[in-house]
């Protein structure tokens, strides 16, 4: 039992490690961890963090390829994955991935962001859109989202919504009968 407290322990102070950019030693406990506890999936993902953080995508793809076999049931390790492979350019393998975490979270919105960004990559553009509107839906106000989704929208022709979606994203004042809010 001690053994375990100790891991769960130490699982934490490197995860304060990553958060302050302290990869190299964050990385070295993380491989004791997993001498000690090869069938837990959560190093293996932390690693695989690291890894991405500092864009060494191939070893990041590696790490969680291990954690998925661990855990497949983890929406944010899957949309990681899926951020990873579309760093490394299998996009449909990012594609299969996004798909897989919101199989777990319908309503997981960084998946619904990525799986629009995924499908306009490929241009697939009736998914791109579906994806895109799903995800302003689940957080109308989401700055990226509207960025994004101004930018797409454009790109594709339709100019004056392309525009409404760029203004919610700088931070206009929306008018409507019932209020002003402003978005910032």
């Amino acid at each position: 039992m001690e053994t375990n407290q100790n891991l769960i322990k130490s699982v934490s102070e490197i995860v304060k490690l990553i958060n302050n950019q302290q990869f190299n030693i964050a990385e070295e406990e993380l491989h004791k961890v997993i001498r000690i506890k090869k069938d837990n999936y959560y190093p293996y993902y932390l690693l695989g963090n690291i890894y991405a953080l500092q864009k060494k995508f191939s070893d990041a793809l590696d790490q969680l390829k291990l954690s998925y076999k661990l855990n497949p049931n983890d929406k944010t390790l899957c949309y990681n994955l899926a951020v990873v492979y579309g760093e490394l350019n299998e996009m449909k393998n990012s594609q299969n991935m996004f798909e897989k975490s919101l199989e777990i979270d319908p309503d997981y919105i960084n998946a619904n962001l990525g799986l629009a960004k995924n499908f306009e990559q490929q241009k697939k553009f009736d998914k791109a859109k579906f994806f895109f509107e799903k995800t302003i839906k689940l957080n109308k106000d989401f700055k990226l989202a509207n960025q994004m989704y101004g930018k797409f929208l454009i790109r594709i022709g339709e100019i004056n919504k392309g525009q409404y979606y760029n203004y919610k994203f700088s931070g206009v004042i929306r008018f409507n009968q019932e209020e002003i809010k402003i978005i910032s």
